[in-house]
């Protein structure tokens, strides 16, 4: 830790900051709106502007859409995103962009966490560097950190916590703001989504097994819970304005959807195991699945035949983490929270590589690094997003590529009048242009058998994809733009049927 602050190693993680800074950010500022975003994105801007979290253009009052009365309150996750998100909409302008833009900080602050990490477990700088690299260029931090969902943010306060909790001493002399702090993070991160119990077990396990007398470890306990429980209640002032929001909508989106009781997963984990294989294999991508698979057993084994005293500490943390993910996660489709155990592997390969990175025979050292090099190479760039940032960054602000510019252009040469269906990608920005929007979702699931006198609806993505625009009796009336590329931006305009009889 001392040389980390004071012999200048942590220069070394500016490095993959600023790659991973410069990769992300055009994905962030020119992309149209993506997975959950439509909800997740525009409750930051109300609480900016009138104080309390909503989507004000979905109107459903069916339960199982997870969003009953959530134009009055969004409760279908915990709102610390939302809070988050809220400064940034008073300085910058509103949509998809300024709600992204925690997370692409949260990715940074997540690589330094890395750096840090392989750092505190005893790995030098060249461990250090190589673990955050891995973290920067890998798919679960370039999809968690390109998207207004609340995941990232959630780990961030897990990584916080274990690490504050981490001491490499072997009396484990447990200073009771240490773990005041862990608490006060476990309950920061059940602020932002309730994956949180994955790391809240995992440091509440830690301070009742640490030795100690049975009194020392029931106050550490207490001490833990009652940190995390205080932050949580700041959620609670919400809940009691909204009562039938927090149950309708917090309760079928999260506790129905995770399947059998958590107790019976974690007794019996294939199942959940079972599900997530083949999320994970199509979140990392075949090639990163089989090398953080891979590396997550030969990095450990390597430690564990090194003798390092970090061995066995790792080895619970990287093991728990991918145990616990599954299992409390459940059937949830959900896969942005396999970037938590990844973290974890990232530091277990760098400081299991080690020896190679800094061996004192020069040979070895360049060929090891040099290894390294076109591993990640051949790993890391299919899939990971460097064609879109290089057309996003040549074309920079250009209409044809950037989501929010096109819509603005094509918007005005529309009416105001009238309602605009609008499905994800662009929904956002036709509310903040002033005019009467409507989420276009599945009809009959979102709004019934209800009239929808709509004038226009507006698609580019799923709605596309689902032929949503049938089910509400449009029929396309022209397409703007192109879809040559996946990053040219293109939406499609339908009218009523009856409109043009």
């Amino acid at each position: 830790m001392t040389e980390l602050l004071s012999g200048g190693t942590w220069k070394w993680c500016v490095i993959p900051i600023v790659l991973f800074f410069g990769l992300r950010l055009p994905l962030v500022v020119h992309q149209a709106g993506g997975q959950d975003e439509q909800v997740f994105a525009v409750p930051g801007w109300t609480v900016a502007n009138e104080g309390v979290p909503r989507v004000p253009y979905l109107v459903t009052d069916n339960r199982a859409t997870f969003y009953q009365n959530a134009d009055r309150c969004l409760m279908a996750l915990p709102p610390g995103l939302f809070y988050f998100q809220a400064p940034f909409f008073q300085v910058l302008p509103g949509g998809y962009p300024t709600a992204r833009m925690p997370l692409l900080f949260g990715g940074c602050l997540a690589i330094g966490l890395c750096f840090f990490a392989a750092i505190r477990f005893g790995g030098g700088w060249n461990a250090a560097l190589f673990a955050a690299s891995l973290l920067a260029f890998s798919r679960p931090l370039m999809f968690t950190s390109i998207l207004a969902r609340p995941d990232l943010l959630c780990m961030l306060c897990g990584w916080g916590a274990v690490l504050t909790l981490w001491t490499p001493s072997e009396d484990w002399n447990w200073n009771w703001k240490r773990i005041v702090v862990a608490g006060a993070l476990c309950g920061l991160g059940g602020l932002f989504h309730p994956f949180a119990l994955v790391f809240c077990l995992q440091c509440g396990v830690w301070v009742l097994a640490a030795k100690g007398s049975s009194r020392e470890r029931i106050t550490r306990g207490c001490l833990l819970a009652f940190s995390a429980a205080a932050v949580l209640m700041l959620w609670l002032p919400l809940i009691v304005k909204f009562p039938q929001e927090f149950q309708s909508q917090f309760f079928a989106n999260v506790v129905d959807r995770a399947g059998p009781g958590l107790g019976s997963r974690l007794l019996n984990p294939i199942p959940s195991f079972r599900h997530h294989f083949g999320l994970i294999w199509e979140f990392f991508g075949p090639l990163q699945a089989a090398f953080f698979g891979f590396g997550a057993i030969f990095s450990l084994a390597v430690l564990f035949r090194q003798r390092t005293s970090h061995a066995g500490a790792l080895a619970m943390i990287v093991g728990s983490s991918l145990y616990l993910t599954a299992t409390v996660a459940g059937m949830h489709p959900t896969k942005g929270y396999w970037v938590y155990p990844t973290f974890w592997v990232c530091v277990t390969i760098g400081l299991a590589l080690q020896p190679w990175l800094t061996s004192n025979t020069v040979r070895i050292r360049y060929l090891s690094t040099a290894a390294a090099v076109v591993v990640g190479l051949v790993i890391f760039v299919p899939g990971g997003g460097l064609r879109s940032a290089g057309i996003y960054w040549v074309n920079w602000g250009d209409p044809r590529f950037h989501a929010g510019k096109f819509i603005d252009q094509v918007l005005e040469e529309m009416p105001e009048e009238g309602l605009y269906l609008a499905d994800t990608s662009y929904v956002f920005d036709i509310y903040l242009s002033g005019r009467e929007t409507l989420l276009c979702q599945q009809r009959e699931l979102f709004y019934g058998d209800a009239e929808i006198p709509f004038r226009y609806l507006l698609a580019a993505g799923e709605a596309v994809q689902d032929e949503w625009p049938k089910q509400y009796g449009a029929i396309l009336s022209t397409t703007v733009g192109t879809q040559v590329t996946a990053q040219d931006c293109f939406v499609n305009i339908y009218v009523p049927s009856e409109s043009v009889e």
